[in-house]
């Protein structure tokens, strides 16, 4: 009785250390907007870098959000590994915040502070009573379970490619009013209010520094909507090819000139051109994934598409009826339909979102020549990608079998590859046809990349007795992507907008 006793005193002193531990976390950065009238008078750089902590604490509650929704949906699914579990939950809670958010900003400006204010204030305070002893133990360092297995290379690649991210942020404008902001973003005004609602009150706190508020909306669009695509890309690299050529993949994809000047000429397609890769990597995760709850997922993907873009709302029964006739054939006609009813809630919000944006729709057709100059613009600028025609050839040889004997050292999950390959196509098309933003900028650039690593993996797998030469050739292939990577331009635009003439000075003579 007395070791129970004690065993209980011991395990209640634990759960008040950490709730006093994350509820001093917790509001400490939450409190972030009412101090940062502090900090006016300090520069641009110092003031970024506590945007910057600010929207990773707001990404650490789109992932308890995802996290939380898992536990409360009971859904149990398979994952290809550790950084697919934190994208899941990072882009679920996001989406479903977005809609809560939306909704939010219809109120009348007197009641959005106090709703705000609340709303975390009370997440707050659940997300650190640990409900469950489980949760103690865990830790968001211990989610990163797939980083502490790199070798030499992998964390070299993985410092390279951190380092590119942050030094790529382009030059920024800013405007005195919101509106002229959305302008900005979005000449066209094809983004629904859901979104505009959704990042009007994620940084309400923000909305009395004009300057402040014009910088974190910019770095949410960089930050949120590139990281989740480098990080997207990644987990899709994962279906077919080995940890280290994944991480050489997205430092193939940070070291493109083209990364940086797509950015210049449309700042806007780090969340228009990057969606491909976040529809096409939630198919395949969800057709793993072995339960049928995953449709929630694919259903808000198709929800988020739309609210960028009502036309967008077409994937969502091409996606659908694909899955449903193909890539779940080996399920039950129960478990599919089960599928379908989970799609339904994303599916239901983009058809509202259609409903209010439809007087504004409009459709233009045949965009080949976009297609085909943005491809010889990527190659041209990037030697990398020039294996990629390579890539698409190996890859039409290993399906057709033609060459059996020359493919033999590579095998892919054929089902993967099939919905990859359906993936490839949707896109091409559809941006083709109708959407030209799925043939432009970042939406053509993960997919060379793909097809890149192809002939990589085949000549690894090929040698991967020799690891001495494997190593080689993998370092070739990063000093191939440094090369071309204007990493001085990087510098240089960074520098100009961050640090003012006397601190650049001074660090240039040093």
């Amino acid at each position: 009785m007395e070791e129970t006793l004690v065993k209980r005193s011991d395990y209640l002193k634990l759960k008040y250390k950490f709730f006093i531990i994350r509820l001093v976390t917790y509001f400490s950065f939450l409190c972030i907007p009412l101090w940062i009238k502090n900090t006016m008078q300090f520069n641009l750089l110092f003031q970024s870098v506590i945007m910057l902590a600010y929207i990773l604490f707001m990404s650490s509650q789109w992932y308890l959000f995802g996290k939380e929704i898992d536990h409360r949906l009971k859904i149990y699914y398979r994952a290809n590994s550790s950084m697919e579990r934190i994208v899941y939950r990072l882009v679920l809670g996001s989406i479903i915040m977005m809609i809560l958010f939306s909704l939010f900003s219809l109120l009348p400006n007197e009641l959005l502070g106090i709703v705000f204010w609340t709303f975390f204030s009370v997440l707050g305070i659940f997300y650190s009573w640990p409900t469950r002893g489980k949760i103690i133990e865990e830790s968001m360092a211990g989610q990163f379970g797939e980083m502490r297995y790199l070798d030499s290379f992998e964390k070299t690649i993985l410092i390279l490619s951190v380092l590119t991210f942050m030094i790529s942020l382009p030059e920024l404008s800013f405007f005195e009013n919101t509106e002229a902001l959305k302008l900005y973003f979005d000449p066209e005004q094809k983004v629904s209010y859901m979104f505009w609602g959704y990042l009007e009150v994620l940084y309400y706190p923000f909305s009395i520094f004009p300057k402040l508020y014009n910088l974190i909306w910019c770095f949410h669009f960089y930050f949120f909507g590139l990281g989740i695509y480098l990080m997207c890309f990644y987990c899709f690299a994962r279906y077919f090819f080995s940890r280290r050529l994944s991480m050489l993949g997205v430092f193939a994809i940070l070291s493109t000139w083209s990364f940086s000047r797509i950015l210049v000429d449309d700042y806007f397609s780090t969340i228009s051109t990057t969606v491909t890769m976040l529809w096409v990597w939630s198919i395949l995760w969800s057709m793993r994934s072995g339960t049928y709850r995953s449709g929630l997922l694919t259903g808000l993907v198709g929800c988020y598409l739309t609210s960028i873009d009502s036309i967008n709302i077409l994937l969502i029964p091409l996606s659908m009826f694909i899955s449903y006739k193909l890539f779940l054939n080996e399920k039950t006609i129960w478990f599919k339909k089960q599928w379908i009813k989970y799609n339904l809630l994303g599916s239901v919000i983009a058809l509202v979102v259609v409903i209010s944006k439809f007087s504004s729709i409009e459709l233009s057709f045949n965009h080949y020549d976009l297609l085909i100059s943005g491809i010889y613009d990527l190659i041209y600028r990037k030697a990398f990608f020039i294996i990629s025609p390579i890539g698409v050839i190996l890859l039409i040889v290993y399906l057709t079998r033609r060459s059996g004997l020359i493919l033999t050292y590579v095998n892919f999950d054929k089902t993967k590859i099939l919905e990859a390959l359906f993936g490839f196509v949707a896109i091409v098309f559809y941006g083709i046809a109708i959407q030209p933003s799925f043939v432009m900028g970042f939406s053509n650039v993960w997919i060379l990349v793909f097809f890149c690593l192809l002939p990589i993996e085949w000549i690894f797998q090929s040698i991967s007795r020799l690891r001495s030469k494997r190593n080689l050739i993998y370092a070739m292939y990063i000093l191939v992507c440094l090369l071309d990577s204007h990493l001085e331009n990087r510098f240089r635009i960074v520098g100009k907008m961050f640090l003012e003439f006397e601190t650049l000075k001074h660090f240039i003579q040093l």
